[in-house]
């Protein structure tokens, strides 16, 4: 199993973890940080931290690499520096979650994501854009999976992407099905024809979104992680924990030994 770390996981840090409730305020902060001269070294440095971890993939956030917004110059230093960390990208959260997306904009998402190398995009999708979304996808052989979020059941979703079938599904986020109540193993088992990426996320409570280290929350990871060797999903799992009070990179370590063992323990 390959397993990624999802760069919005320092979501807050280029606030210093400080008045960094606000998602906006943490992707403008970050956004600004990372694009402009300053971008080959920010990215590395980000690259470098992933590296550390012990994880030779990543799900990259828009706000560290804006495809709307990166310049051929930007793209080209962060192959390089990708190439010398050994790093892929196996996700990008470039999404289409708002109605009236434009064919040139798709178009330029698509076009930074096959530059880049990922093969799926996981974030929002409307329905409305499948239209737009559908045949850029195929073009490209890049899928793209509708991260839940307000979504509380997986019909839900599957209503959503189920006309644009394969080409748009799911990328399960385990963290928004626990805010709700839904039980992800369930969820995963309703999806699986469906699933194109998995985002694994524990939380403290239902009810509530603040995320934890994996294992340590109401989430069943482990079962989540049976399900999938069950259905033989052969996707990427990226690990997801974004803190805005504290740096993650502790908690992560831990998650990502927690899951390699457990996953071993499903051979």
């Amino acid at each position: 199993m390959k397993w990624a770390f999802m760069t919005a996981n320092f979501v807050a840090k280029e606030l210093n973890y400080q008045n960094s409730d606000d998602w906006g305020k943490c992707h403008q902060a970050t956004f600004e940080a990372f694009h402009g001269p300053q971008f080959s070294s920010k990215f590395e440095e980000l690259i470098s931290m992933t590296k550390d971890m012990g994880f030779d993939a990543i799900e990259l956030w828009i706000a560290h690499l804006d495809p709307l917004h990166a310049t051929p110059d930007m793209i080209e230093q962060a192959l390089h520096i990708l190439k010398q960390y050994e790093m892929t990208v196996a996700s990008y959260t470039a999404g289409f979650g708002s109605p009236g997306i434009t064919v040139e904009e798709a178009t330029k998402v698509f076009e930074t994501s096959k530059a880049i190398g990922t093969p799926v995009l996981a974030q929002g999708f409307h329905p409305a854009n499948g239209p737009i979304v559908m045949p850029l996808a195929e073009k490209y052989g890049i899928r793209v999976g509708l991260e839940n979020h307000p979504e509380k059941t997986p019909q839900e979703v599957i209503d959503k992407v189920g006309p644009f079938s394969p080409w748009i599904g799911a990328a399960v986020d385990t963290g928004w099905f626990g805010t709700h109540g839904y039980d992800n193993v369930k969820a995963f088992r309703e999806l699986k024809d469906y699933l194109v990426h998995v985002h694994l996320k524990d939380i403290k409570e239902v009810g509530g979104h603040e995320s934890c280290t994996l294992g340590d929350g109401i989430v069943d990871i482990k079962g989540v992680l049976s399900v999938l060797k069950d259905i033989k999903y052969e996707g990427t799992i990226t690990i997801e924990h974004e803190p805005h009070h504290h740096d993650p990179t502790e908690d992560v370590k831990e998650s990502l030994n927690r899951v390699k063992a457990w996953w071993e323990e499903l051979q």
